[in-house]
């Protein structure tokens, strides 16, 4: 059970979910005996894309890769800049973290209409990359990784005094994540995928070339390494490292999220099955004390979901 194909694909996708050891009957959602499965399958679906939304919601931030482009102004808050000309870069904390790639840099004075200046290559720079793991871009599932930048002092100074820069940052971060769009067959050196952000960028720590990731498709599931696509971010082609081992049907999900993070999202997905009441149970236990029913343990799930993301959330 796969999930249909389109945008932003959730964190888990049903077969994922039905196959976890999680002791939770999905088989009754939506309730009644004739509901056919195409039905079951689309609610549960639904139950997916909800449980990423929570991940995202506990983390206040999206754990997918995504491009972002964020205006700051400084010096300021988010923005450290050397007093008195000093040499040491300025620093620019940015909304979003890990941060993987640099994409551009725009600085203007803090007046309207804004005339922007590009910053070189070379003028700015991660100012704490992500290390990845056997050779791959993604970052670890040790939440590693930075939310700030650094930027030449030539161009985030204090020439106009506080804030009166505007600085325009565009860049990628978080775990590459993606659905398949198609059908994939053994010994293909391709997957067209609905969002390639973050899959082909280059570690500027390690110089590693491209994520590895997880094809998660039951008996096929398979890693595989991406060395180019076709697109830096939204649909297109991830071009792989070595042929596949197996065929995989569109709507199976290839990603590099952290194994901790799909259980969230699982136990996300669980909490919503039991809030219902179809699974919910009072077993009595040794010696006279209960177990809890649906909604208390729901509510226990999402708390022990919520504990493991903590340290993927976004401080500031």
């Amino acid at each position: 059970m796969t999930l249909p194909v389109g945008p932003l694909s959730p964190y888990v996708s049903p077969e994922m979910v039905l196959q976890a050891p999680t002791g939770v009957d999905f088989t009754s959602i939506p309730p009644g005996r004739l509901i056919p499965a195409s039905q079951r399958t689309a609610e549960l679906s639904n139950i997916c894309q909800r449980a990423t939304a929570l991940v995202d919601e506990a983390c206040a931030q999206p754990l997918r890769a995504t491009t972002d482009s964020v205006i700051l102004y400084g010096p300021g808050v988010r923005v450290g800049a050397p007093r008195n000309c000093g040499t040491e870069p300025a620093r620019l904390i940015l909304k979003r973290w890990p941060v993987l790639e640099i994409v551009s840099v725009q600085v203007a004075q803090n007046t309207l209409p804004a005339v922007w200046t590009t910053v070189p290559a070379g003028n700015y720079a991660v100012e704490n990359p992500v290390s990845g793991l056997y050779g791959s871009v993604a970052p670890t599932a040790a939440a590693e990784g930075g939310q700030g930048i650094l930027v030449s002092s030539q161009y985030v100074n204090w020439a106009y005094g506080a804030n009166g820069l505007a600085i325009d940052v565009e860049y990628i971060n978080g775990w590459p994540h993606a659905g398949l769009t198609a059908a994939a067959a053994e010994g293909d050196t391709a997957l067209t995928v609905d969002d390639c952000t973050g899959w082909a960028v280059t570690s500027p720590l390690t110089g590693y070339a491209g994520a590895t990731g997880t094809v998660y498709d039951a008996g096929a599931q398979e890693v595989v390494h991406v060395t180019a696509a076709s697109a830096t971010a939204g649909p297109g082609t991830l071009t792989l490292a070595a042929p596949l081992q197996s065929a995989h049907a569109a709507g199976v999900l290839v990603s590099s999220l952290p194994q901790s993070v799909v259980w969230a999202a699982i136990l996300f997905c669980c909490s919503q099955a039991l809030t219902r009441g179809a699974t919910s149970t009072t077993v009595l236990q040794a010696p006279g004390g209960k177990s809890a029913g649906g909604a208390e343990r729901a509510q226990t799930l999402r708390e022990q979901a919520c504990e493991i993301l903590e340290p993927f959330a976004r401080i500031i």
